[in-house]
């Protein structure tokens, strides 16, 4: 009996003491605790279940984007690598494409802008009035040479002296340290046709070329019957990968959207379309009837 008093004194004493010192550290440091921020992990699950619900039943949407961009968008044809990925996401949510507009980037931004069309695909960066999604797929930018002539690129700096063909516009993608290289470099141009940007590389006409990798493997599969593409060529990675964003004029379809894609990502399909895509080097009507559907 006695134990069982002096153990519950202890216990009432240590319970006591925390408190107090709690209270202590509150009025000493009021900052040190913060309900605000000892939210239970529950709480934003329930948030995000709550905000999932209230969305709208949508059973179309409409889309905008750049002209083609091969292999991931073809003006002729409803196919390539990042329509694939768009459509495999919305049939898990029972939505399918209204419409899809190529336009160039400032028209397919304007649409969207002016309501005639919902959400652009690759649009660029903070665009004001517009809701983004997360990445549905990232480009990454390379520079390009033939391995045979043992170019020594491992900075932006080291292109100064070897000639250099960019993709069009390429000098206000790849940061401010590529873009002066560019303004000053008397080796440096710029082409609209990626496709003649492999010619170049292959023909010799060019040292080097900067382009997006999936386009490249895309065109070098193109020309291997005009070409000797299969030379050797080495890949050197300056430029850091690029989120490739959906964004919508209103709210609850980006919601639905960017939802659609998560759903999307977390299902096996996501790296199917991907690798086999890249298995038959982005050729469009080699792989998208393997895709399970």
């Amino acid at each position: 009996m006695k134990l069982g008093i002096i153990f519950l004194l202890i216990t009432l004493s240590s319970v006591i003491g925390h408190a107090l010192s709690t209270v202590a550290i509150a009025v000493d440091h009021p900052e040190a605790i913060n309900p605000s921020e000892q939210k239970h992990p529950l709480v934003a699950q329930h948030a995000e279940h709550y905000l999932q619900a209230s969305l709208p039943n949508l059973q179309q949407i409409s889309f905008s984007t750049s002209n083609s961009i091969a292999p991931y968008f073809f003006a002729d044809q409803l196919q390539g690598v990042q329509y694939d990925l768009l459509v495999a996401a919305l049939e898990l949510n029972n939505i399918t494409i209204k419409e899809l507009v190529h336009a160039p980037n400032l028209r397919a931004q304007r649409l969207v802008n002016t309501k005639k069309i919902d959400c652009m695909v690759n649009t660029p960066d903070n665009v004001e009035g517009l809701f983004y999604t997360q990445s549905l797929i990232e480009y990454q930018n390379i520079v390009f040479y033939l391995t045979k002539n043992n170019l020594q690129i491992t900075h932006i700096q080291d292109l100064e002296p070897i000639s250099i063909l960019g993709f069009q516009n390429a000098k206000h993608y790849l940061g401010d340290e590529f873009e002066a290289l560019a303004e000053t470099s008397p080796n440096y141009s710029e082409i609209s046709n990626q496709k003649s940007q492999v010619v170049m590389l292959f023909n010799g006409h060019t040292q080097s070329i900067v382009l997006e990798r999936r386009i490249f493997e895309y065109y070098r599969h193109q020309l291997r019957h005009r070409l000797n593409t299969n030379l050797p060529v080495t890949e050197v990675a300056l430029f850091a990968p690029a989120e490739r964003k959906i964004a919508c004029h209103d709210k609850q379809t980006a919601a639905i959207v960017d939802r659609a894609i998560s759903m999307l990502k977390q299902s096996y399909r996501y790296q199917e379309i991907l690798d086999l895509a890249e298995q038959n080097s982005y050729q469009p009507t080699q792989y998208n009837n393997q895709l399970s559907r």
